[in-house]
């Protein structure tokens, strides 16, 4: 768990302050700083067979930082250098050149808190092999920025290489049906694998930015209560991933009633609780998320223009796709894409809801759905919108289809009614993201329940 937390404290504030977007040091910066590191690395063949490798690690690095603010290194260049010894391996693919790509591990620290950086773009042109000397790859591309939180060093180290190559034939073209090699390297010994070190001074205060997210709305309202027992425990298939939790709140329009339920309503009853776990990528945050419990909303309508209804419904969440119900599923993914230049994040969200529709009065009278009223398949919701970033919250939206409704009604069919009234396309769902509440490292908890913003994003 301590592995877990130092990662997450990292990450909370990677994307917290502008996440991780795709990018390389602007032109005409006036002053930087060149990296160039020789290292050791041991790599594992897929015969089994280890060999030393030489790692020359090139690049450029701004000479300082600011707090709140983007440090981006130049492109990158990881000179690789295969000795003749490992040559078979490499002669085993048939190609007359190689190319192929490089993942770095690498990880930004400062102030004793670290994240992970992936490098993952390096490539390598199609280069010759030749039996009498050893093979030298470079690989190079643009690497991920990194914004601190704070002033202080901001560190960079290498970690684990990562190696795939693919036979070219001679004119560099790759060969139809061959095979790739992998190779995993670790660092060797005892070695330092310091890149570079940013010094990082106070941001400016006074400076706003030249461009803002969608506001989410009113202020949040009172916590419903201490940190929920349940926040944090959808946790992913790796210690990459980061959880924690969130109440959302919202708007969903149903287009034939021409009017609006509130969506996880606290006053019908205790708001339901969203998990979410966190991925830092190349350009923002992946995120998949998991309600607890059915989100539910209580709203009166005049059906067909003019008799008074009243019902409530539930949305509870089913698997983005069929699976073993025992085991791990995706229920909702968010993803995240930073702007370059301002900072702000596109997000795109997808989940599957089923909508169940129970306690029905017309005009005060109990009309009888049922126990079992409800979609006969799940409605399919894709929201998009922009925020500051996702571990704060904002809005999302957009519009799904109410699918039809089967199994309503205890005496007579009620399915007409529903599918007549209720049932259709265009409907307007608006939902509005609290702060993240990461429990163990006590970041934003209790989670707040926020008000719906009522005002397009």
């Amino acid at each position: 768990m301590r592995i877990r937390a130092r990662w997450a404290l990292g990450a909370v504030t990677a994307i917290g302050l502008g996440t991780v977007v795709s990018g390389s040091l602007p032109g005409g910066t006036a002053t930087a700083q060149e990296a160039d590191a020789s290292l050791s690395y041991t790599c594992r063949f897929p015969s089994g067979s280890s060999h030393e490798v030489g790692v020359r690690v090139r690049g450029t690095f701004p000479e300082e930082g600011t707090a709140g603010e983007a440090v981006r290194p130049g492109r990158v260049t990881a000179a690789v250098t295969i000795p003749k010894a490992a040559l078979p391996e490499v002669t085993a693919l048939g190609g007359a050149s190689v190319a192929g790509t490089a993942r770095l591990a690498t990880t930004a620290t400062q102030n004793g808190t670290s994240t992970p950086v992936a490098w993952d773009g390096l490539t390598t042109p199609s280069t010759p092999v030749s039996e009498d000397a050893g093979l030298e790859l470079a690989a190079s591309g643009d690497v991920p920025p990194v914004t601190p939180a704070g002033t202080g060093d901001l560190t960079f180290t290498a970690g684990d290489l990562a190696l795939t190559l693919d036979p070219r034939d001679a004119n560099g073209g790759a060969r139809k049906d061959a095979k790739s090699l992998a190779a995993a390297c670790s660092p060797s010994g005892d070695q330092d694998l310091t890149l570079a070190a940013v010094p990082v001074r106070a941001g400016k205060t006074t400076a706003p930015r030249t461009a803002a997210a969608p506001e989410a709305g009113p202020p949040a309202a009172e916590a419903p209560g201490g940190t929920p027992p349940e926040c944090g425990t959808y946790t992913g298939p790796t210690d990459d991933w980061m959880p924690g939790c969130v109440y959302l709140s919202g708007f969903s329009n149903v287009a034939k009633l021409k009017g609006a339920t509130v969506l996880n309503d606290p006053e019908l009853a205790e708001p339901a609780l969203t998990n979410m776990i966190y991925m830092i990528t190349r350009t923002g945050a992946s995120v998949r998320q998991r309600f607890v419990a059915p989100l539910r909303s209580t709203s009166t309508f005049l059906t067909f223009g003019l008799m008074p209804t009243t019902a409530t419904m539930e949305m509870t969440q089913r698997p983005l796709k069929p699976g073993d119900p025992g085991g791990p599923q995706d229920y909702g993914t968010f993803e995240a894409v930073s702007d370059l230049q301002t900072g702000i994040q596109s997000v795109s969200a997808h989940m599957k809801m089923s909508i169940r529709i129970r306690d029905v009065k017309v005009n005060g009278t109990p009309l009888d759905v049922g126990a079992n009223c409800r979609t006969a398949t799940a409605a399919d919701i894709r929201l998009k919108g922009r925020m500051p970033n996702i571990l704060q919250g904002g809005v999302v939206e957009g519009t799904f289809t109410i699918p039809a409704f089967r199994g309503c009604g205890a005496g007579e069919d009620l399915d007409p009614l529903l599918n007549g009234s209720v049932a259709g396309p265009g409907n307007l769902l608006r939902v509005t993201l609290g702060s993240t509440c990461i429990p163990f490292a006590d970041i934003s908890c209790p989670p707040v329940l926020p008000q719906p913003s009522r005002n397009p994003g």
